[in-house]
């Protein structure tokens, strides 16, 4: 029984290391992979920056925070956080990129309207839109004409640019263009439908907007004044505000109460937010 018990003793850890190295592998590969396809991602939307420079970039500001700081328990966490930094970043981007699509979408219809007008097919005023049109537009309509010109159908080019740009307007003028050269019809007269809907959705959008800012700017100030008041407190009196920075539960502390505030600015902007 004794031999039993020594032997356990001296194989269980044993066990254990090699199952955690097991699993770290299974997770390095599994991470690899993911950097692979949020790269590939990027790559799409135009931006050439690898995911390992921005592991990189996140983890040595995390670790110059901790230094700044002197809490090098802030840094680590900061630094281990890093690993999302590839994600976090990708999301970022798609959403500028998007609004920004969103915001020139207008131009761009009524230039295909009128490129249509005057005799030319879809793609030729696809075309146009990728050489006279500025970035992302005319990156993005340039992906579908070379897609186009590789063989795919216009169509799914089109679906296709969907998936790469987040605007639910977007996909209403591509369905409706779809629909239209499945179905047959005016398309001339889709483009001008098309065109006076979005313009009016677009008023309603500005106002909705301009009556919920109010509470908009409400959630930035009450997000950043707490965290403004401490940081003019500890430049000011920093012999009072040491001792509960360098407080053994101070790290935690601090996460806590971001994470606390993130759930209530994801709250407060949700009941802000009306979706037209």
């Amino acid at each position: 029984m004794e031999l039993l018990i020594i032997v356990v003793v001296f194989i269980a850890p044993l066990f254990a290391v090699g199952l955690a190295f097991d699993l770290l592998a299974s997770y390095r590969e599994t991470y690899r992979m993911s950097l692979s396809t949020t790269a590939r991602e990027l790559n799409k939307i135009f931006v050439t920056v690898k995911p390992s420079k921005i592991v990189t970039i996140a983890v040595v500001l995390g670790g110059l925070l901790g230094y700044i700081s002197g809490n090098w328990i802030i840094g680590a966490l900061l630094g281990v956080s890093g690993i999302f930094a590839p994600k976090v970043a990708l999301t970022v981007w798609k959403s500028i990129r998007s609004k920004k699509f969103d915001e020139q979408l207008m131009d761009a219809l009524i230039l295909l309207g009128n490129a249509l007008k005057s005799g030319l097919d879809i793609v030729a005023g696809i075309e146009l839109v990728s050489t006279n049109m500025t970035p992302p537009i005319s990156e993005e309509f340039g992906l579908v004409l070379n897609a186009y010109r590789l063989g795919a159908p216009v169509e799914t080019a089109l679906i296709d640019l969907t998936g790469r740009i987040r605007s639910r307007t977007l996909e209403t003028v591509v369905y409706a263009i779809n629909i239209q050269r499945e179905a047959g019809g005016n398309l001339v007269k889709t483009f001008d439908q098309l065109i006076a809907t979005i313009r009016e959705e677009n008023k309603l959008q500005k106002k909705v907007k301009a009556l919920t800012s109010q509470g908009r700017t409400q959630i930035y100030f009450l997000a950043g004044f707490p965290w403004l008041i401490g940081f003019a407190f500890y430049t000011m009196a920093p012999d009072m505000m040491s001792p509960a920075m360098v407080h053994p539960y101070a790290p935690f502390v601090i996460c806590f109460l971001l994470l606390w505030e993130i759930v209530g600015i994801l709250i407060t902007k949700k009941i802000v937010t009306v979706d037209v």
